[in-house]
């Protein structure tokens, strides 16, 4: 299971709407991503059934909107980088984390001394090659440093709701791309469909003219004009082919299908319906303010600005003084602290004075040990056990301006977040009141061109009818068979724009996008 469909299957598990959130185990141990499923819900992705059908199809060949915009999520290289700047984002997190923890060392060393030096345990010279080992823990920890910990900690939670904004944007960019090529799909397997009926219409004509011809009812001429239309057609027709197979390339490419994937694939065309039963809103208005509430493109500029305020209380706290703290536990073993064996044994005599009157030396015996050893390893760990527990105020007066002007470069990138979120939501509010105008215009040109389409029809039935009865020549049948079709390719053109604009004014005020009326 992808962690797509993992995720779906969590939070979505019927709706048709896709998230992705990279590493959920990684980005669980920092944040949770899902406040309020409500509001997560309420902005649905264009990554809905947009031209479901009723009955999923299975099989491999066939594909429709839905295992497009799948294929494309699961296999998207920007989306895959996109993930990966969420995890990069949860593991800095993780470092924001532990610097509230202190650190834990144990260090050990094992050498040989040469020459005359102190013996850091007997404090004693010692001048022959002397063997040492040490074995010790620490452990230190930052008690204030003006906040900084706790300010990088909220800067790395803001960074994470960043990422993971535009990583949604992403997503939406992916699946309008694939939405865009599919419909232009769709568009030019109609266009297909129509120049073939074109085709196979001129050769009954043809055929029909050439038995007027042979039985001398109709000019030879009147052939010769209708065999030019019909390789007109033929031209139409292989042209009609060649965009399709255009219009399948852009998609597979997006789909980044392999050889075998891409021959085989077949685009579904779905059941439209009545487009007359869609009806845009009366205004923007709707749109603008969802898109303003809950699109990643501002949530991530928010979340820049949150950030940089962040930041600068960050570069604030640099200014105070800093107290840490740091304990350390250790041992260790020296060569030259040698102990006595065996008994004491009188090794001579000693003078310790004088006969008052005579001054005569007064001896007294010396003792002492004939042989020594170095003491026991076990025994001087436990004899040079040693501790310590340290204080350090590091209290900031001058350094170079690095103060000051990490502070002021903080108050800088504070405005140039603040012009961000200012420059996305204008762009977004203009780009939604694009696509409302867009969508209104393509409804107006749909219209217009079913009217021409049904005027052109009538024009092209009675001409038809005139042709074969031989009132009108080729010339006037073959103008209004081109002015129908180039009114039929007109409304399809218009069909699916205006279909598509639609959905994408829809996807703006955070519905679920789909033809089921």
């Amino acid at each position: 299971m992808t962690p797509i469909e993992e995720f779906k299957s969590e939070l979505l598990p019927s709706d048709l709407t896709y998230f992705y959130l990279g590493d959920k185990d990684l980005i669980a141990r920092n944040i949770k991503f899902v406040q309020n499923h409500h509001s997560m819900l309420k902005y649905k992705l264009f990554l809905s059934a947009l031209f479901l059908s009723p009955l999923a199809l299975i099989c491999q060949g066939k594909w429709d909107l839905e295992k497009c915009i799948q294929h494309a999520l699961d296999n998207n290289i920007q989306i895959k980088q996109s993930e990966l700047n969420l995890q990069l984002a949860g593991i800095s997190q993780e470092l924001n984390f532990g610097a509230f923890l202190p650190n834990l060392n144990a260090n050990a060393s094992h050498g040989y001394n040469w020459g005359q030096t102190i013996d850091p345990f007997t404090n004693q010279f010692a001048t022959e090659r002397i063997q040492s080992n040490s074995f010790g823990i620490g452990t230190g920890m930052t008690l204030f440093n003006g906040f900084q910990n706790v300010n990088r900690y909220k800067q790395g939670m803001v960074n994470i709701e960043a990422r993971q904004a535009d990583l949604k944007k992403m997503i939406n960019d992916v699946a309008l791309n694939v939405a865009n090529s599919y419909l232009n799909v769709l568009f030019n397997q109609e266009f297909l469909k129509i120049a073939s009926g074109n085709l196979d219409a001129t050769q009954q004509q043809v055929d029909r003219i050439n038995k007027l011809v042979e039985a001398g009812a109709a000019p030879k001429g009147n052939l010769y004009d209708i065999e030019s239309q019909l390789a007109s057609d033929n031209a139409s027709l292989i042209s009609a082919k060649n965009n399709l197979n255009i219009a399948k390339l852009v998609l597979v490419q997006l789909l980044q299908l392999n050889a075998q994937e891409a021959s085989e694939i077949e685009i579904i065309s779905p059941e439209i319906g009545d487009l007359s039963a869609l009806s845009l809103p009366s205004s923007a208005r709707a749109a603008v303010e969802n898109a303003l509430a809950n699109f990643p493109e501002m949530k991530s500029a928010e979340a820049g600005v949150r950030s940089s305020e962040n930041g600068v209380a960050i570069a604030k706290g640099r200014r105070s003084p800093q107290l840490d703290m740091s304990f350390s536990y250790g041992t260790g073993f020296s060569g030259a602290n040698q102990q006595p064996v065996g008994d004491l044994e009188l090794t001579g005599n000693s003078p310790i004075g004088f006969v008052d009157g005579s001054n005569e030396v007064v001896l007294a015996p010396t003792f002492g040990y004939s042989d020594f050893q170095t003491k026991p390893f076990g025994d001087q760990l436990s004899d040079n056990i040693n501790s310590s527990l340290f204080f350090r105020l590091t209290i900031p007066i001058f350094n170079g301006f690095n103060t000051k002007a990490g502070l002021e470069q903080a108050q800088v990138q504070k405005l140039q977040a603040d012009y961000i979120l200012e420059q996305t939501e204008q762009q977004l509010t203009q780009d939604v009141e694009r696509a409302y105008a867009d969508a209104l215009a393509a409804y107006n040109n749909y219209l217009a061109s079913e009217t021409a389409l049904n005027a052109a029809e009538t024009a092209f039935e009675y001409a038809t009818v005139q042709f074969e009865a031989g009132v009108t020549n080729t010339i006037d049948y073959s103008n209004s068979r081109i002015r129908r079709d180039n009114t039929q390719a007109d409304l399809i053109r218009n069909k699916y724009d205006y279909l598509f604009r639609l959905k994408v004014i829809e996807f703006y005020q955070g519905n679920a996008l789909t033809l089921k009326q």
